[in-house]
């Protein structure tokens, strides 16, 4: 036994507080309050849990719960230890945008768009010509047939609203093209966001997500005995559920484009969304869980 887990079991023994009493108050199961008595701090789900745990139960007890933790602070295990091998954060950033697959759709609408108006402005051009050109042989040939039959050099006149077709149906066409290119925009712009799985490596998940400008909500659903840490992109904690268990866990992530979460206890989160979408865990007791949002082309 730790000296640490020593002062601690001596202290609620001597308050009267069984291992149920205290596993009622502290929502921790009776296990790893054993297993801190005992200072076996490896068989928690994680060592991000051992300073969490320890002055939750130190603080059950009416103990001054930071001074525990700095007077035992040798005895606890250090969390900056614990590290995955993994490549950098840009590093897998720049993988998946070499190695995304495209998706399929994905820009066609533009590119119809782009083919069919110049071929409907050459359309529009050549009809106008081709509208040009009757009409002056018409007035061609009704000035040679006035000259022999009456003798007189009486123009044609073209009919008054021939301009008027010719603009209308430019016109016409212009504004077919116009709606086809704010179709194939709207199109775009209602895709809904998507979250796809880009790889898994160890106990490690990397997702992307897409048709967003950034991330906007986290939600997830605890389980008791579970613990969950939210970090920036550049690993940096935003929040934190563990000690002070709650069972909707819904921190402020919103405008950031990338986020990673520590999780401990897998089997007791119920289920993890981001941005609406559920995230899908693996069958872990310890996890960590990336999300990236993918740059709009």
């Amino acid at each position: 036994m730790s000296e640490l887990g020593n002062y601690l079991k001596e202290t609620r023994e001597d308050k009267q507080i069984t291992l149920d009493d205290l596993q009622r108050t502290t929502k921790i199961q009776k296990r790893y309050l054993a297993a801190i008595e005992e200072g076996n701090f490896d068989t928690l789900p994680g060592i991000f849990y051992a300073r969490a745990f320890v002055k939750t139960y130190a603080e059950a007890i009416g103990l001054d719960a930071d001074e525990v933790l700095e007077t035992y602070k040798n005895e606890l295990p250090n969390p900056q230890t614990e590290a995955v091998d993994l490549p950098s954060r840009s590093e897998r950033v720049k993988t998946s945008a070499r190695t995304a697959p495209s998706r399929p759709g994905k820009g066609r609408g533009k590119s119809l768009a782009s083919i069919l108006v110049p071929i409907l402005l050459i359309a529009a051009v050549v009809l106008v010509i081709v509208l040009i050109w009757n009409v002056s042989g018409r007035d061609s040939g009704g000035e040679v047939q006035n000259e022999q039959e009456a003798g007189q050099t009486d123009t044609y006149d073209p009919p008054e609203n021939a301009g008027d077709e010719e603009e209308g149906e430019g016109a016409a066409d212009k504004d077919e093209a116009a709606d086809e290119e704010s179709g194939s925009e709207d199109e775009q712009t209602d895709k809904e966001p998507e979250l796809s799985l880009e790889e898994t490596s160890g106990n490690v998940s990397t997702y992307i997500l897409t048709n967003v400008e950034a991330i906007e909500t986290l939600k997830i659903e605890m389980g008791e005995g579970s613990y969950v840490q939210v970090r920036d992109r550049d690993g940096q904690a935003i929040e934190e559920n563990g000690g002070d268990y709650k069972d909707d866990f819904e921190p402020d992530v919103s405008g950031l484009d990338a986020l990673e979460l520590n999780i401990g206890n897998g089997y007791g989160v119920e289920r993890v969304e981001v941005n609406g979408i559920e995230v899908e865990l693996l069958e872990t007791d310890h996890q960590y869980v990336t999300i990236t949002v993918e740059e709009q082309e």
